[in-house]
């Protein structure tokens, strides 16, 4: 019996503190930045730039911090980013108009993008490839508690009549600058490969183009689906009147952090191709039972689900992606990853704007089960050509 390769190491456990401290510096600012906003203009115009300015910078510089993480080094591109990150977060304190606001926003959203592509990267480097897809899974628990608790933990810094907004920035910072201490300390031999010649460089390339489509398809489906979830469940609490809409996202977190417990046993024994089809079935009839949801209760157990779903497929696709590369593209690989999974919320966040303009909270989570079931379609239509390919050789060659 093959001996279980070691997942804990110390650089395992130093990429996941560092996973934590650069996702919480997001988080805190995240969803009370534009409370900030209002305060210093005296209107709601600019709310929905503070986030834009943030999620657009991010999304935009992915692509190049892939790219740098491959040629200059994963550990220099991570310290640059939290520095970047430290630099805007500390610029808060000393802001007094609106445009010097949004421009820190913006920097902050391009040392957020960088760092947090470069952390991605590093925790598929140190883990071990026949655990990556349970690493990466340890890698969103870390994530999904900065969700969790980063807003909770603004709130409670900038007190209930939000005078604290100072002392919020100079915590964030402070995370910040703890975030880079402990980037100093990780330290492992990288897995880069020295592309020295330029044809293999090349056949790198050309696999990634046509190894990434589908899962790239997928991805981009599944997070257009999701964002009704992120930004839309509230507000339909709301209408429909139910008290303590905040437990959902709380039960949801939960069943995220549930699937982390099983998801790499049931993939090892089932395989991921037949977990990916299978989740996303479930994924797309819970969230269609969310939008003939009647009480509360029967609304947080379909919000379980569909964390727990949320939280076995999103891994299972990043292996994808992952694995159509070689250890030299892994940066890209990420890159490309994180600005699907940010370019999918955002698109959904404005479609599903607009319907909700027009038909109301409940037809989302109807329109996302079906955009669910195509990105299903889409990944069984690839299985089925990879099924009758090898058919097909196997029956020239025999």
């Amino acid at each position: 019996m093959e001996e279980k390769q070691k997942l804990w190491t110390k650089n395992f456990m130093l990429a996941l503190i560092i996973t934590i401290g650069v996702n919480l510096c997001c988080n805190l600012l995240l969803s009370i930045i534009s409370i900030y906003a209002i305060q210093v203009t005296n209107t709601n115009a600019y709310t929905g730039i503070m986030t834009g300015a943030f999620t657009l910078a991010s999304l935009f510089i992915r692509i190049f911090a892939g790219k740098m993480l491959d040629k200059i080094g994963r550990k220099k591109i991570l310290l640059l980013g939290i520095a970047v990150t430290s630099i805007a977060t500390i610029g808060y304190v000393f802001s007094n108009g609106i445009y010097s606001l949004i421009f820190l926003r913006a920097m902050q959203g391009i040392g957020f993008g960088i760092s947090s592509t470069a952390i991605a990267t590093i925790v598929t480097d140190v883990t071990p490839q026949s655990r990556l897809l349970e690493g990466i899974g340890y890698s969103g628990v870390g994530i999904t508690i900065t969700t969790a608790i980063g807003p909770s933990i603004a709130m409670y810094i900038v007190g209930s009549d939000y005078t604290q907004f100072k002392l919020l920035f100079i915590s964030t910072f402070i995370v910040s600058m703890l975030t880079m201490a402990i980037s100093f300390i990780i330290s492992y031999e990288s897995k880069v490969k020295e592309c020295e010649e330029k044809k293999e460089e090349k056949i790198s390339t050309h696999s990634l183009n046509k190894e990434i489509i589908v899962p790239a398809i997928v991805l981009g489906l599944a997070a257009i689906s999701e964002s009704t979830i992120m930004s839309f469940t509230a507000l339909y609490g709301i209408e429909l009147g139910f008290n303590n809409v905040g437990t959902f996202f709380l039960i949801n977190a939960l069943g995220i952090l549930v699937s982390r417990v099983f998801i790499n046993k049931i993939v090892n024994k089932f395989g991921m191709n037949t977990v990916l089809s299978i989740g996303l079935f479930i994924f797309a009839v819970m969230i269609f039972g969310m939008s003939i949801a009647q009480t509360s209760l029967m609304l947080n157990v379909f919000g379980f689900f569909c964390g727990i779903m949320m939280g076995s497929l999103l891994p299972i696709i990043n292996v994808m992606i992952i694995n159509s590369v070689d250890d030299s593209m892994k940066g890209m690989a990420n890159a490309i990853y994180y600005a699907l999974l940010d370019g999918g919320y955002g698109i959904g966040s404005i479609l599903w704007g607009k319907v909700v303009i027009n038909l109301g909270y409940r037809p989302i989570y109807s329109f996302a089960a079906i955009v669910l079931m195509i990105a299903l379609l889409v990944f069984i239509s690839k299985l089925i050509y990879i099924r009758v390919k090898e058919h097909s050789t196997s029956r020239i060659t025999n």
